[in-house]
């Protein structure tokens, strides 16, 4: 029994010192907050409104080494502060126009690094609506087989304005690939712009962004990448891929002239559309 009591007492000892020696203690990390007199918590902003963030960083090994503020949104990275300081802490205002466009969910991530490498983020999450405005209203525009030669193949919403060639900021391309005998009556898009049929109702009563918004709240799920089957009198809802204080449109087909011979391109869809146009 005495024997068991003393080994015992030996390896006590043993184990305070392995775990003494089982590793360094983690760094001190620094401390962030988000402050009264700013955004502190998600929250709706309209597009392009100011928004301001009143940061407190307090670095806890004597200094800090910077502080970032990242925006990120859908596969896209906005880098709105990256800061380096000497400071032991530091209260600042940050004060900005609301990035994304309306239904972007940004999430503005913020983060202290210590000078002894060590970091420490808070983050909020500011959801995108429109203001409140009436659409613009254009007609008679057409979009032609892609195959065709001068002709207007794609078209960027914002603008009102059609080209030729399917360049970067093109809200619609025609979807015929390239060298086809026959045209697809398909669209698609040059900068991730995506589609959704709705109602007649819908063309008749979208004429204000909160419309729109409302109409791209209950369909967000069906929206896609392509618009296949170009029919007249179809009303397509459209949520431009260009970053715009206002990025819904609404289009009605008015016409659909499909040519019947192989390698005649001039096929095109003619439409008329509403929404914000700059």
């Amino acid at each position: 029994m005495k024997f068991k009591l003393f080994t015992l007492a030996l390896a006590l000892p043993v184990m305070s010192f392995l775990a003494s020696c089982g590793g360094e203690d983690e760094a001190a990390k620094p401390t962030i907050t988000l402050e009264s007199g700013g955004i502190t918590a998600n929250k709706d902003v309209e597009a392009g409104s100011k928004v301001s963030f009143k940061i407190k960083a307090v670095s806890a090994s004597g200094t800090l080494s910077g502080v970032t503020i990242i925006a990120t949104y859908g596969t896209k990275s906005v880098t709105v502060l990256d800061t380096a300081t000497g400071a032991a802490d530091m209260i600042f205002t940050k004060t900005i126009d609301a990035i994304g466009s309306p239904g972007d969910d940004v999430k503005y991530t913020f983060t202290a690094k210590d000078g002894n490498g060590a970091s420490s983020s808070v983050a909020v999450t500011l959801s995108v609506i429109p203001i409140m405005a009436s659409l613009d209203g254009q007609s008679g525009f057409q979009i032609y087989n892609a195959n065709s030669s001068g002709l207007t193949t794609s078209f960027d919403l914002a603008k009102g304005q059609p080209n030729p060639g399917a360049l970067p900021l093109k809200d619609i391309i025609d979807g015929t690939t390239s060298g086809s005998a026959q045209w697809s009556k398909s669209w698609a898009s040059a900068n991730g712009s995506t589609f959704c049929k709705v109602s007649a109702n819908d063309w008749v009563n979208g004429n204000s962004t909160d419309y729109l918004f409302n109409l791209w709240k209950a369909n967000k799920d069906k929206m896609t990448a392509t618009y296949t089957n170009l029919t007249k009198d179809d009303v397509i809802l459209v949520r431009s891929g260009q970053v715009l204080d206002f990025n819904l449109f609404i289009l009605k087909i008015t016409g659909v002239t499909d040519l019947p011979a192989v390698g005649n391109n001039n096929d095109f869809a003619q439409f008329d559309f509403k929404g914000v146009i700059l």
